[in-house]
């Protein structure tokens, strides 16, 4: 039973943004700006923001503009990760800042302290596609790192989950099948971290991998439909937007909640 007197420690997650930084898109940047919102009303305030994709629409360096203006009111630090709408030179161009990204290689990984919990983030965008890849060397920088953070609780973070869910488009543009299988292994053999988080379906979905829970975050802005069918295009739905509150400190370790915006 958790300790009612431990103190928790909230890391917030927030994807998708699809930021556009046209007029015709103004609606994305009041998405977003209502998740800020609601990101700082929390109760204690989150030690960190994970913003794990799909920043913008197009990828230009207007749109990576206003959502730097946008996430500004934020005082905890914030760790963006691209997605597949996401382009890696603007991005790095972005948040050139940021530790993480400046030590960062060609992909945009890298390993962060988020109160007391280790966070390695990884890029998993393929330039002009919409599924995602680990690609060559991967899986052992994530084994080193989950081995350096030793008895740390340590939460994978990504765009494209590690798991079918069953919506037919989607499992046709996310992480490749030899990737999931790569990182499956990894977990079973061990080390693993206790949580995967990622976006990119636009749902709230949880799963495991490698007996590692996996939590996909709703979209701050727009919801896909929840359809089995064979579609040929994602249909979205008048679902609230919401964002992830990760709590370290209740039993076990970490939890992940939805909070609709």
């Amino acid at each position: 039973m958790a300790d009612p007197d431990r103190e928790l420690t909230l890391i917030a997650q927030i994807t998708d943004s699809h930021v556009g930084a046209s007029p015709d898109d103004a609606a994305s940047a009041k998405a977003l700006a209502a998740a800020v919102d609601a990101v700082r009303a929390l109760d204690p305030a989150p030690a960190a923001v994970l913003f794990t994709g799909d920043l913008v629409k197009d990828g230009t360096p207007e749109e990576y503009a206003l959502v730097r203006e946008l996430i500004a009111p934020l005082a905890m630090p914030v760790h963006p990760i691209p997605g597949n709408h996401d382009i890696r030179d603007a991005f790095r161009e972005a948040f050139s800042g940021h530790t993480g990204i400046e030590a960062a290689g060609e992909r945009l990984d890298y390993a962060v302290d988020c109160g007391p919990a280790r966070v390695v983030c990884l890029d998993t965008a393929v330039t002009g596609q919409a599924a995602g890849r680990l690609g060559p060397g991967r899986v052992e920088w994530i084994r080193a790192e989950l081995e350096a953070a030793e008895d740390r609780p340590v939460i994978v973070a990504m765009h494209h989950a590690p798991v079918g869910v069953g919506l037919h488009e989607f499992d046709h543009i996310g992480l490749a099948a030899e990737d999931r299988d790569a990182l499956r292994s990894l977990f079973e053999r061990g080390p693993r971290p206790e949580l995967i988080v990622a976006g990119h379906l636009h749902r709230a979905v949880t799963a495991q991998v490698g007996g590692v829970p996996v939590f996909v975050c709703p979209s701050v802005h727009l919801q896909v439909k929840l359809d089995f069918g064979p579609l040929d295009k994602l249909r979205m739905t008048d679902e609230p937007p919401g964002f992830g509150v990760i709590l370290h400190g209740a039993d076990p370790r970490l939890v992940a909640h939805v909070q609709p915006i």
